[in-house]
Formats: structure tokens, C-alpha cells, sequence
């Protein structure tokens, strides 16, 4: 059980905890640059712009495209209505015998098995927040709207991450509770990465090692170590692809 929101100002210094709670979030200043441009040095979301990531396990591969799209929306709830959020696409495909080579195959003869549209707003300190997600897989588990239902957004990536720096990324009891913290810095083909782990209680011994690296202006998730039982590796095998049109229907919460 986590009582961190409660934690006291001497007790977040002490042990790095960064809160994402309601009053820290009012706090922010959302309004001295676009909080729909994400310009964080270690995840940079230009609109237009993709990336493709596959992982591949037991015989199955798994195809991940995350698009930055043109569209914002600002349609949150309570305390966070107006926040102007980026909206982004994530659809996943899964390839049962991995006949296909290429992702172009993957998207004209499968259909995604997940779809997810998500929000992110970025404040002045290159925060980036996550307002809450849309998702889809034969059930809409896991969706949230920040303001809605007790909904709280949370930080999915510090402006300025130091080693030990952890955080709540999204808070929507029994549905959505990730928490994110900073592992450390490493290297990784000449780029300087941020090696950040990953993890939700209410799926335990699921961890994650998100691998973001950057050339110092702009960055990009690289890797994904999947931890459960035996590790699945996610790469980013290339950006900005020819991609299948989106979903019918509005992205918006």
C-alpha cells in the first residue's frame, strides 16, 4: 500500500520522491510555453513524427507504432479542465507465427489487437504529465480521464531527472497506479540514456527498464526490458515509417 501523497516535504527530499498529487499539479505553471509542445530532451514528441518498436517471444511478435498526432485537447475534468494536452496513438499488432517481415505486411493483413490514445502535457520545468488515456483490446480496462472518478494525472518524465527521482505516473484506483523512478544514467551507441524503472502494484513482480536517450536537445525511448519471469526485450527498429491510417472515430476524452 502506498501513502506517499501523504509524505511531508522533509521526507521528499530525503528520499526523492517527486509528488504528482492534485495541489503539486495546481502548482505548475502550464502557461509560459505550449503545454501541447513536448520538448523534454528525453522524450521529444514533434508532431508527425512516429516510432516502431518490436519485441518477439515464444514465437510470437509483437509490433508497437506510437504516433505523435497533430490534434490536442484540453476536454479534462474539474481541477484539470483546460489543460492543453498532445494527443498521441499507440497500436500494437501481434504477429501469432511471425510470417511477416515487414510492418508494412504486418498492417495490411492484421488488425491492431490494441489501440490507445493518450495525453500528455508538458509544464515549464519540461515535465511531461500524463492526463489519462482511451484504450482498447476487447474491453476498455485501464481507460481513465484525469478529474474523472477520482483520476489523477501523473509525471511520466522529469524535466530534469536525477538518479533515485521517483514518482507516480497515473493514479486511477484498481485501474491505473504506474509508478516510474530514475535508475540511472548510461551510455548507449554514443548517446547519453536514462535508464528508468517501472512498475504497477496492482501487477506485481511486472517491472519495466525504459531505456531513453538523447543527444542532449531532443530524445527518444530506445529500449524496453520487459521483467517477468524471463525478459523480453522491445527495440526501436526505426522512426517516422509509412503508417496504416488511424481509427475511425474521436481521440479526444
Amino acid at each position: 500500500v502506498f501513502l506517499l501523497f501523504e509524505a511531508p516535504a522533509d521526507m521528499a527530499r530525503a528520499t526523492g520522491w517527486v509528488d504528482t498529487g492534485l495541489e503539486a499539479f495546481l502548482a505548475v505553471d502550464f502557461t509560459s510555453n505550449p503545454s501541447n509542445a513536448i520538448t523534454n530532451p528525453w522524450w521529444t514528441m514533434a508532431p508527425g513524427t512516429n516510432a516502431l518498436y518490436f519485441a518477439e517471444e515464444d514465437g510470437e511478435c509483437a509490433w508497437n507504432l506510437v504516433e505523435v498526432l497533430a490534434l490536442t485537447t484540453d476536454n479534462f475534468a474539474g481541477d484539470y479542465a483546460g489543460i492543453d494536452a498532445r494527443v498521441i496513438l499507440d497500436r500494437e499488432w501481434k504477429d501469432e507465427d511471425c510470417q511477416y517481415d515487414a510492418f508494412a505486411e504486418v498492417w495490411a493483413y492484421l488488425s491492431p489487437e490494441e489501440t490507445t490514445y493518450d495525453w500528455y502535457a508538458q509544464d515549464a520545468d519540461r515535465n511531461i504529465w500524463y492526463l489519462g488515456e482511451d484504450t482498447w483490446d476487447g474491453d476498455s480496462g485501464g481507460s481513465f480521464i484525469a478529474g474523472c472518478d477520482g483520476a489523477e494525472a501523473g509525471i511520466v518524465m522529469l524535466g530534469n531527472p536525477a538518479k533515485g527521482a521517483f514518482y507516480q505516473q497515473e493514479f486511477y484506483a484498481g485501474e491505473a497506479e504506474d509508478w516510474g523512478k530514475v535508475l540511472n544514467f548510461v551510455p548507449i551507441d554514443e548517446l547519453n540514456c536514462l535508464k528508468i524503472k517501472e512498475w504497477n502494484p496492482l501487477d506485481p513482480g511486472h517491472v519495466e527498464h525504459k531505456y531513453y536517450c538523447s543527444d542532449g536537445t531532443a530524445g527518444q525511448l530506445l529500449l524496453i526490458e520487459e521483467l517477468k519471469g524471463k525478459t523480453i526485450i522491445v527495440n526501436l527498429i526505426d522512426s517516422n515509417v509509412a503508417a496504416p491510417p488511424p481509427p475511425a472515430g474521436p481521440p479526444s476524452p
